[in-house]
């Protein structure tokens, strides 16, 4: 096969001074044409295939992205970042540490009530964060909510009170199991105001 010959003919083509009337390499073009579409074809479907590929993957992709940051807010400048009433999302961990609590709020023992408030605090803990509250404590947390997104804030803070008594007075912190089913319905209520039990 004479390469040269074969890119004079193309030249010729594009230029304008190629003829198809008394020229002996009209079969070998055509034969070459003949050659090139069947490879030509299947390299398209190729493309084609690896093109639905990608376009199906990233959708995959995005949807996992987008799925990842509904479970976990990040938050922004006019909702969820100060809070919101918005809510945040339901998370097992945390309806598998409540039923862990009301087994404790449900025991005859007084350190189990105790510690059914500790958890319930440490759960409050982790919600104002998920919802995008900032401290070193979980008092900071509660000082930055502002009371028109945060309608049960009042029983967070007086639920609050009663876990600092116990965490500082330990087993000398005595307590009814009335008034510890009373604390864990504070917490209660303000799990459920954002769905999260």
């Amino acid at each position: 096969m004479n390469v040269a010959f074969f890119f004079q003919k193309i030249s010729d083509l594009f230029s304008g001074g190629f003829s198809f009337v008394g020229d002996s390499s009209v079969p070998f073009i055509l034969g070459f044409l003949s050659f090139i579409r069947p490879l030509s074809v299947a390299i398209s479907l190729l493309f084609l295939t690896g093109i639905i590929y990608s376009v199906i993957r990233m959708n995959m992709v995005i949807s996992e992205v987008m799925k990842a940051a509904h479970h976990h807010p990040e938050g922004d400048d006019h909702g969820e970042a100060h809070g919101g009433s918005h809510g945040v999302e339901p998370a097992h961990a945390s309806n598998s540490r409540w039923d862990k609590i009301m087994s404790h709020i449900n025991s005859p023992n007084e350190s189990d009530w105790r510690l059914a408030i500790l958890e319930c605090d440490i759960v409050l803990d982790e919600m104002l964060t998920k919802m995008s509250y900032r401290g070193e404590t979980l008092a900071d947390k509660l000082k930055a909510v502002e009371k028109s997104d945060f309608l049960t804030i009042d029983k967070a803070w007086e639920a609050h009170r009663v876990r600092n008594s116990i965490a500082h007075a330990g087993s000398n912190f005595k307590i009814t199991d009335r008034e510890a089913k009373r604390v864990v319905g504070l917490y209660e209520e303000v799990f459920k105001e954002f769905h999260y039990i």
